[in-house]
């Protein structure tokens, strides 16, 4: 008796490790396996951007013309001296924008805004000019956007402070375009350098410019005359990935309150980059400036946008 127990035992304890197998398959059946998420994408500092023909815009800088519109769009922006210590800037648009930016507001021309514009495709949006900058821009061969067409006023704002135009208007006057694909990687920044988290540029008393670093986002945050510089359309304040101050020769217009910058030959100016600020020279040679650090290795201005502060030598 006590073996026919012992084999139905054996037996029963067979039986129960098959039917745990039968149902560990059965669930095998259905089982799927988990497929282990991609590893996430490695921030490899390279940007894709689509660059087109550029088109250079005078914007208005008095107090009465702020908040302005557009900047932060602009590839690079250049303030210059215009007189009694008030300055002007020059927007250089040249990347494809997915939707259409109010760019403003839109002011006269001086000699050399229209020199400067040479540099980047010489085609300039303004409000007109003087006889005497008509005759000194004479033979540049600069082309003009100054039609109703691609210019508008907003009766918001006072004049001369309401003239507006935008990315659309822009290269539709400037024309068809091809759409070049590049990709710009941030530079490797040389030795040499010093501390670079802040910068002021005292233009006049009533005009007076500044930079602060963000670390967090690797840009310049400008401020006018102890505000932030926004953007009317966003609230954005304008940021640059770069401050350079370049000096050039100012000469003061006899009997004018105006004034004349000679932007040829070579000078001295500062970098301000990541943090950092370098001491560079700058040359225009064969119509285009070029930058350079003290090494004699070119200034890349090609990875985020620029903003280019011209002083007096």
């Amino acid at each position: 008796m006590r073996r026919w127990l012992i084999v139905f035992l054996i037996l029963l304890l067979s039986f129960t490790i098959m039917a745990g197998c039968g149902r560990n398959n059965d669930n095998n059946d259905n089982f799927e396996p988990t497929v282990p998420e991609p590893p996430p994408e490695e921030d490899t500092g390279i940007v894709t951007l689509q660059k087109v023909d550029p088109v250079t815009v005078v914007i208005n800088n008095h107090a009465g013309a702020r908040p302005q519109s557009g900047l932060q769009e602009a590839s690079i922006v250049y303030e210059f001296l215009v007189e009694a210590g008030y300055t002007r800037l020059l927007a250089v648009y040249d990347t494809k924008v997915e939707e259409n930016v109010t760019v403003g507001p839109v002011r006269s021309l001086r000699p050399y805004f229209a020199v400067q514009a040479m540099e980047h495709g010489g085609i300039a949006a303004h409000s007109g000019y003087s006889e005497r900058t008509r005759s000194m821009i004479q033979g540049l061969g600069l082309r003009e956007i100054t039609s109703g067409t691609y210019l508008y006023r907003d009766n918001s704002r006072n004049a001369p402070h309401n003239l507006y135009t935008s990315t659309d208007q822009l290269y539709a006057a400037r024309g068809d375009s091809e759409v070049r694909t590049v990709q710009v990687e941030a530079p490797d920044l040389p030795a040499g350098y010093e501390e670079g988290l802040e910068l002021d540029i005292r233009y006049a008393g009533h005009n007076q410019v500044r930079y602060e670093y963000d670390a967090a986002n690797e840009v310049y945050l400008r401020f006018v005359d102890g505000r932030e510089s926004s953007d009317r359309e966003t609230g954005k304040q304008y940021n640059a990935r770069r401050v350079i101050v370049r000096e050039n020769r100012v000469t003061n217009v006899p009997g004018e309150s105006l004034v004349d910058i000679d932007l040829s030959g070579s000078g001295s100016g500062l970098l301000y980059e990541e943090g950092r600020k370098y001491n560079i020279t700058w040359e225009k040679s064969g119509g285009e400036t070029r930058y350079y650090y003290q090494n004699g290795t070119p200034v890349d201005l090609s990875f985020g946008n620029t903003w280019i502060q011209s002083v007096r030598q």
